[in-house]
């Protein structure tokens, strides 16, 4: 079925506060739910349902930087231009008979992360620049021109390098030490993650037409315009180099459509960059202009933090390819009920396919002590896994009592990396790449216990 094309200009809406209506069909037991998560709603005089909660409203005199409406039924937001995926809506498992996204995540719910907001972009006057000491032939694409080369889809998983920052201890183990400051900025929980159908073309078709000769570096500039410390004039585009043997890659694209759509504005319309397995930080958005070059290219602006960092890092280290990951698909803020439940999860990694996924639950007895109930089980892996796409899984938990619990997933994927104990993730400045596995509180109560 051919996708709906939007109009070749794309203009930002204006920012204001937008409610959402429940529909009338939602039970009393999913109002409740939706209450309790925050959802404001009324309902339509049809019974019709048109999305639930209420947009974040933009910092006050500020500019929102993103665009689509993010309900905050779908989204935590966590600073403006970040709005991260709940988890519960993916699994629907606290809901009687309703089925989940599936393998990818709608466009309109996938994470977001914008360092300022988008630029309007007209389709049809964009060009995509061509440059750099090693293109023989400097030239310019239109969109028209990109579509003409050879289509390339992939099923790949989108993980932001700074994905579960929240859960590193604010300060090192070893202690500050007059050196390191506390991990800040966005606090991502589990849900900067994504998985889509990305279609476009490969950097190296594109970069073979403009004549392309041994390149060392390539570097990516969007033409979003942020505000940095790290720009000598305080503004500047935001940019990635990279090297050129991963960007030559036949899984490295240019990426036009998301499952099956153009992309949407807050995922980088007209184009984007899709590195297989790397970290969402480097996925440039928006992108206006490829340099490639036989020298070293300098990193520059807000790429230059995107480093390991801290007492354990003697040197400080680039994160590329991205960590061995888990979540279970539960919205801490919502109640189960009591019997046998069924646990449900995502595994990705962007070094292999995911291998297996263990599960495990613990109770607690008394403030601060918690008591193993469900020791680690592996789990029902529900489809067979692919390289570099996330993998679904359940474990059945069977006659669970009322009271509190934290469930952890432990997933290890086929090259051998296995999520570590939180106690063993390396400690770094930044927030990049936690990936232990950090666990999920879940409170059981019986229904007859509801005011």
């Amino acid at each position: 079925m051919a996708a709906h094309r939007p109009p070749d200009r794309v203009e930002a809406a204006s920012d204001q506060v937008q409610e959402f209506l429940f529909g009338a069909a939602y039970s009393r037991r999913r109002f409740l739910v939706y209450s309790a998560a925050g959802a404001a709603g009324s309902f339509l005089s049809n019974g019709a349902p048109a999305g639930v909660g209420t947009v974040v409203s933009p910092p006050s005199g500020g500019i929102n930087n993103v665009i689509q409406p993010t309900p905050s039924w779908y989204f935590i937001h966590r600073e403006n231009g970040s709005e991260e995926m709940k988890w519960g809506p993916v699994g629907r498992a606290v809901f009687d008979g309703e089925v989940g996204y599936g393998e990818f995540i709608p466009n309109d719910r996938f994470y977001i992360h914008n360092r300022a907001r988008p630029p309007n972009i007209d389709r049809r006057t964009w060009r995509l620049k061509l440059t750099g000491d090693a293109i023989t032939r400097p030239r310019s694409f239109t969109f028209e021109e990109l579509l003409a080369l050879p289509q390339v889809t992939l099923r790949r998983t989108l993980d932001c390098g700074a994905n579960c920052s929240a859960f590193y201890p604010k300060l090192p183990p070893t202690g500050a030490d007059n050196r390191w400051l506390p991990v800040a900025f966005t606090q991502w929980h589990f849900g900067a993650v994504g998985a889509a159908e990305w279609t476009g073309v490969r950097v190296k078709d594109v970069l073979a037409a403009a004549g392309a000769d041994h390149p060392m570096d390539v570097k990516l500039t969007g033409l979003d315009v942020i505000s940095s410390p790290s720009f000598p004039n305080g503004k500047g585009n935001y940019s990635e180099v990279i090297p050129a043997d991963t960007v030559l890659k036949d899984d490295t694209l240019l990426v036009y459509r998301m499952n099956g759509s153009d992309l949407p504005i807050d995922h980088g319309y007209p184009l984007r960059l899709l590195v297989s397995g790397w970290g969402g930080n480097i996925q440039v958005k928006w992108l206006g202009e490829i340099q490639a070059s036989k020298q070293p290219i300098p990193v520059t602006g807000p790429a230059k933090n995107q480093v390991l960092t801290g007492p354990g890092y003697p040197k400080p280290v680039r994160p590329t390819v991205g960590r061995v990951r888990s979540a279970i698909e539960h919205s801490p803020d919502l109640t189960l009920m009591p019997g046998d439940i069924t646990l449900h999860g995502r595994a990705w990694s962007g070094a292999a396919a995911i291998e297996g996924v263990d599960v495990a639950v613990e109770r607690l007895v008394m403030p601060g002590r918690w008591v193993s109930q469900m020791p680690w089980r592996p789990a029902k892996l529900l489809s067979t896994p692919e390289p570099l796409l996330w993998v679904r899984f359940e474990v059945l938990w069977p006659g669970v009592k009322p009271g509190q619990y934290r469930v952890m997933s432990r997933a290890k994927d086929k090259a051998g990396n296995i999520q570590p104990r939180p106690e063993d993730v390396v400690w770094n400045q930044h927030g990049l790449g936690y990936n232990g596995h950090y666990p999920l509180d879940l409170i059981v109560v019986p229904a007859g216990d509801m005011p």
